[in-house]
């Protein structure tokens, strides 16, 4: 029974060593114990930019198209705050009046989009309970 484990006995591999190129008895090679080098070589380099005048005037469409976006009523552009510390009491104030601004046109939305109220579950409604005090009387008639 002390021999049945894993770790007794001679050690033996669960595929055929030579099918990889090592000779049985031979010695295998070291392990490699440094990092990779940060980064890899670059071997083939970066083919450089074509320049002519097919490239510059789709240049000057793409830009057109960008200003074109821009002017349209549908563009958002980002607020970008100048102050170089950002202050506690008014990153809270700013957040409260974007909430307030936008609200949107549901019946335009499909309906997965609107917010649910979360009820909980499991939660019955309680039962009235009748306010009138029952006189013995009408206990013991019912108990007949």
């Amino acid at each position: 029974m002390a021999g049945s484990g894993r770790g007794r006995g001679r050690a033996s591999f669960t595929f055929n060593i030579e099918a990889i190129g090592f000779a049985k008895g031979a010695a295998l090679p070291d392990v490699v114990c440094k990092p990779p080098p940060p980064f890899p070589s670059t071997d083939n380099k970066p083919v450089p930019l074509k320049t002519g005048e097919d490239e510059d005037y789709m240049l000057a469409l793409k830009q057109d198209l960008r200003g074109t976006m821009k002017k349209m009523p549908y563009f958002l552009a980002v607020e970008e705050d100048h102050e170089a510390i950002e202050r506690y009491r008014k990153k809270y104030q700013d957040s409260e009046k974007e909430h307030a601004a936008w609200t949107p046109d549901w019946r335009r939305l499909p309906r997965e989009m609107k917010p649910k109220k979360k009820t909980k579950k499991g939660a019955k409604p309680k039962k009235a309970k009748s306010s009138e005090p029952k006189s013995n009387l009408d206990v013991l008639k019912k108990i007949e």
